[in-house]
């Protein structure tokens, strides 16, 4: 049934309650009928009869409840379990015609049918939603799985660039990342680049698809930057022909190395760009997707091109084992290290030491008395902020000196309609969103908790940040998250996607003594100290580009080195 059928359906009820109310018989305090019920959703892709070949397919929809946005959408292909969908997914037209809580009743999960174990044919796609109360709506349609394509030939593994005889000095090293703009990704390269300077371990040159505020760090570190495009957009000969083209500007700098930072459709091509220039390159991996996500959209040979760069890189450098795992068929053995990134945890203690708590919660709008919940990141599906304020209004009832902050909103449609449903919430005056902002260690220092409520993490700085600031984390349990938190130990671990497991993770953060719960956040910042040390991690990847580029400095040995 369609969002139109029900508001005409929403009307008739109007008008038959009204004739009732004016029948001779009715009186004041007489019953309304109850309206029909609205539909619960419908699978918008892919459509009843579509055929899906076995590659990336898109699963999409929407459900709604009486009692609130829907809880967990499992999502089945025939007998198996697809997956569990995302959450939260911003439905605009629904909260037009339905009410707040429709616009944020949209789901999807996107998933690679070339690992689906099911036979070729017809198969039922069901999208089980589960909401506030213990209801189920069960939405589906039949779909035609298509047979399977002749599988492509592996990544080609090329032999490496030898490097040739090393000049005296640090190592001339270019970074290639995709922007300069605030994020996880660059505020890494950042930190990375600073260490590396101090170190005098290499000589470092920064190419960026964008440009952004960091742009003045790296000025204030002596670093030079440019700023290219690469548009892998327009097929394969224009974008050999932008990597030939890079390749002359770099060629006669005398640079020895290439370090690539993060996996996106703009940064793989400085691997190519190292090839041309015959110097090796290592690869600092920190999406927790396949690459087959990655790069669904890319033409297909120039896809081809990405994942064989996967090949030739000298090093694929993750910060967690499981996003290594996902990269394990498309590089050379022993090539694949995990090296979990560093903090200058000197920089956040000048930050606490510097910090007046009752006066950044006075500027910020929140009670000095209050228990604050801060969940830091852009507002986006992803991040899950729907399913945390879900679950916060879960129990806030019997936390009374609760309050939730979500730090991190943006002018679109996904802030909007978030701001909608606070609005509509009975606890809205404890429900805090807070604009996007580049410093955010004010909050870490004014809350009592911070939640992750990702469904995709690799390792997110704003968990290590909070750790180190003996600030206590509540995080779902994916990618890296379970191999630094320890459950109850030195942090709290729920299931994503699924906001009755958030809402039960929130209930024992929030019920631990404060004595328990400062001794979590202790045992959280030895970790951090002991794990994640900036300057370890600097001498490391020095180390790391000293040796792959000829020079001769010995890497140091360390857990999780291939």
């Amino acid at each position: 049934m369609s969002v139109i059928d029900n508001a005409i359906r929403g009307v008739r009820w109007r008008l038959r309650a009204t004739r009732r109310i004016w029948r001779t018989e009715a009186t004041s305090g007489m019953p309304l009928l109850p309206p029909e019920p609205i539909p619960d959703g419908r699978i918008d892709a892919p459509s009843a009869g579509e055929s899906l070949p076995r590659e990336i397919a898109w699963v999409r929809g929407w459900a709604t409840f009486p009692t609130g946005p829907c809880t967990r959408v499992d999502v089945h292909l025939g007998e198996h379990l697809l997956g569990v969908a995302r959450l939260g997914v911003g439905r605009d037209d629904l909260a037009r015609q339905l009410n707040p809580t429709a616009g944020l009743s949209g789901f999807e999960l996107k998933e690679d049918l070339a690992t689906w174990s099911g036979p070729d044919g017809e198969a039922e796609l069901r999208c089980v939603a589960h909401g506030p109360r213990g209801e189920r709506h069960e939405l589906s349609a039949t779909v035609t799985i298509e047979p399977a394509a002749e599988p492509p030939a592996p990544p080609e593994l090329r032999p490496m660039p030898v490097a040739g005889s090393a000049g005296d000095g640090p190592v001339r090293t270019l970074f290639f990342t995709h922007q300069l703009t605030l994020g996880g990704a660059q505020l890494y390269l950042q930190d990375l680049l600073r260490e590396l300077a101090s170190r005098k371990l290499v000589d470092a040159t920064v190419l960026s698809t964008m440009d952004g505020p960091l742009r003045d760090e790296l000025d204030e570190l002596g670093v030079p930057s440019h700023i290219t495009s690469i548009d892998v957009a327009k097929g394969p000969s224009a974008h050999l022909g932008r990597v030939e083209e890079l390749v002359a500007w770099a060629d006669g700098r005398g640079f020895e190395a290439v370090f690539v930072n993060t996996a996106t459709v703009t940064t793989f091509p400085g691997v190519q760009v190292a090839n041309g220039l015959g110097i090796p390159a290592l690869w600092a991996i920190h999406e927790s997707f396949p690459p087959a996500l990655i790069w669904e959209d890319l033409d297909p040979v120039v896809r081809r091109g990405a994942e064989a760069a996967l090949g030739d890189a000298a090093a694929l450098i993750f910060e967690a084992d499981a996003t290594r795992r996902l990269f394990e068929p498309f590089a050379r053995q022993g090539k694949l290290l995990t090296i979990p990134y560093g903090l200058d945890i000197g920089e956040l203690d000048a930050e606490r030491a510097q910090l007046d708590r009752p006066q950044a919660r006075r500027a910020s709008g929140v009670p000095e008395d209050a228990e604050l919940v801060v969940c830091i990141g852009t507002v986006e599906p992803r991040k899950a902020q729907v399913s945390l304020t879900e679950a916060f209004e879960r129990v806030a009832a019997g936390h009374d000196r609760a309050h939730l902050a979500i730090v991190g909103g943006r002018r679109d449609e996904e802030t909007r309609l978030l701001r909608n449903y606070i609005e509509a919430s009975p606890f809205r005056e404890r429900i805090h969103l807070i604009p996007i902002t580049p410093d955010v260690h004010d909050w870490y220092g004014m809350s009592d908790l911070l939640v992750c409520a990702s469904d995709v993490e690799s390792l997110p700085r704003t968990v290590l940040e909070a750790m180190a600031w003996e600030l206590p984390v509540l995080a779902t349990d994916v990618y890296g998250l379970p191999e630094l938190i320890d459950d109850g130990k030195t942090g709290w671990l729920c299931r994503p996607r699924d906001v009755n497991a958030l809402a039960d993770g929130l209930e024992r953060a929030l019920a631990t003594g404060p004595e328990e719960r400062h001794e979590v956040a202790r045992r959280a910042r030895a970790l951090v100290e002991r794990r994640h040390d900036l300057p370890t991690y600097g001498q490391r990847i020095g180390e790391l580009i000293n040796r792959v580029s000829g020079h001769a400095v010995e890497v140091q040995s360390g857990a999780g080195e291939a």
